[in-house]
């Protein structure tokens, strides 16, 4: 469907080829959680936080874009294949960004090539007025990654983080008006993300259980991972992502953009970084299933849960507008998973931290039968 004036209109289903590129998205928050799993120290998470959040910025952009993209015309085809090998290379380079050699600087220019793309796509779409705000401001962020990858390797990491930090005041210093938000093709984008996300992070942690030789570690660890992931996905899809829709419908169309960033921009941040954190600290759960976890790996999976539902809260609260308090005391409730872990071993974790989550899956599923979203 198209606009009278030829630019066409919002999408309001997701399409294959944007599958195709979430697939590449994926792999590169897999590429960004085996730096976690190499490096489980403060600097390693530090710098999973900051490659997630240039990634993310910047996948959140494509959903905007393909929202507003006719993928029926060829050239827009074409455009979008080399924004998915952009990524791709991107993805590659990420596990050794922060090392000497040329791999910092492939991260950063093909990074530029991404950004490049999406703000060329924009061009004769419903966007094209929003883009000449925001896409500036991409550009600068993308030549500062591309600075930090020929920076000193002692520095790579807070020039990346002055990357991250533009990025965040972007919307606020190009506003957020000027875009068209296609309410059913944001949702489902985004849905279809975490989903394959989530099924990453299972074959990640089936590939370390398969590594153990015990039977009761393959088995045990795996299922109690598998319950794990099962009751993300259960707190997610069964009220969030049903009734997420129905409330940005409700949103005026001019705030539609703005509820759309804090939503499935920052709130989505959080929430993607839960589940990358989280299955690092399954994969070192099970790698040490019967014996204590020191230093920040006993902490990783908690710390991944509870980032999950603290941005499951917050996007909760942009739609809502009220902060489903349930989530936010299992967010501190998984806690507990940490001395678990530190002083028992990974099973122990891997089990309070999934009984915390499958209680709130079960304390929740009545009121959301009962009340729009509470």
């Amino acid at each position: 469907m198209t606009r009278s004036n030829n630019r066409p209109a919002a999408a309001q289903s997701v399409r294959p080829l944007e599958l195709f590129f979430d697939l590449v998205f994926v792999f590169a928050i897999t590429q960004i959680a085996t730096v976690l799993a190499a490096l489980p120290t403060g600097v390693g998470l530090a710098r999973v936080l900051v490659l997630l959040a240039i990634t993310w910025w910047m996948y959140g952009g494509y959903a905007w874009l393909t929202n507003a993209l006719d993928l029926e015309r060829t050239g827009a085809r074409l455009l979008l294949l080399v924004g998915t090998a952009a990524f791709f290379v991107m993805s590659l380079a990420v596990p050794r960004a922060f090392e000497a050699g040329p791999w910092g600087v492939v991260l950063g220019v093909a990074y530029l090539v991404v950004v490049l793309v999406h703000t060329v796509g924009f061009i004769g779409t419903s966007g094209h007025r929003g883009i000449t705000r925001i896409g500036p401001l991409n550009l600068a962020s993308a030549l500062i990654v591309l600075a930090a990858g020929v920076a000193p390797e002692p520095w790579r990491l807070w020039v990346l983080a002055l990357a991250c930090l533009m990025q965040v005041l972007t919307p606020f210093i190009g506003l957020t008006g000027g875009f068209t938000v296609g309410i059913g093709h944001f949702v489902e984008r985004h849905g279809l993300a975490v989903i394959i996300l989530l099924g990453e992070s299972i074959v990640e942690v089936g590939s370390a259980a398969t590594g153990q030789n015990d039977l009761v570690t393959v088995v045990t660890g795996a299922l109690l991972a598998l319950a794990l992931s099962a009751a993300m996905w259960w707190l997610y899809f069964d009220r969030e992502e049903r009734d997420s829709e129905r409330l940005m419908r409700r949103v005026p169309v001019p705030r539609r953009p703005r509820v759309a960033v804090y939503a499935f921009g920052y709130a989505y941040l959080v929430m993607i970084l839960g589940i990358a954190v989280t299955a690092v600290g399954m994969q070192k759960a099970i790698n040490s299933f019967d014996t204590p976890l020191h230093g920040l790996p006993s902490g990783l999976l908690p710390l991944g849960a509870a980032l999950f539902l603290a941005g499951l809260a917050a996007f909760h609260r942009a739609l809502a507008r009220t902060w489903p308090v349930a989530r936010l005391v299992a967010a501190v409730a998984v806690g507990v998973a940490a001395p678990a872990a530190r002083w028992v071993g990974g099973w122990l974790a891997l089990a309070a931290t999934t009984a915390v989550l499958v209680c709130l899956v079960l304390a929740s599923r009545e009121p959301a039968r009962a009340t729009d979203l509470s």
